[in-house]
């Protein structure tokens, strides 16, 4: 077997075989939305301006959540990966979602959810209205 597809066997490997990637840590944020009330309407939204981890309803606001899990706070923690670009990205995802299916009218809000994997505990930091659309 070549280098290069050793390399390539073992990243996939690697992806597959971890049952706490991306995939998991979103649906252990749904589930942790679910607890507080919000009824997801959908997960893994792919747009053609961006994806959207969570949709959900909360009485009537529309609110978009993005998901981000961290081991440590290095290079600024979860929150500083949604800077300008990524927040343009997803406004622009959900300005889409919302026309696509009718729901223009409803209030929306964006929400982050951050994941601490790094302790003993995973602990989650929920940031209602955590930007606003700032590309005007």
């Amino acid at each position: 077997m070549s280098y290069w597809a050793g390399a390539l066997r073992r990243l996939f490997a690697r992806r597959t075989s971890t049952p706490k990637d991306g995939a998991y840590w979103e649906k252990q944020a749904a589930a942790f939305l679910r607890s507080k009330g919000y009824r997801i309407i959908s997960r893994n939204v792919r747009m053609r301006r961006g994806e959207l981890d969570i949709v959900a309803l909360r009485g009537d606001m529309t609110v978009f959540v993005e998901v981000k899990q961290r081991n440590t706070d290095e290079f600024g923690g979860g929150s500083y990966a949604i800077d300008f670009q990524k927040r343009h990205r997803l406004l622009s995802a959900a300005k889409e979602f919302l026309s696509r299916e009718g729901l223009t009218q409803r209030p929306c809000r964006f929400d982050t959810i951050i994941i601490d994997t790094g302790k003993e505990r995973p602990s989650f930091t929920h940031t209602e209205n955590a930007f606003e659309d700032d590309s005007r």
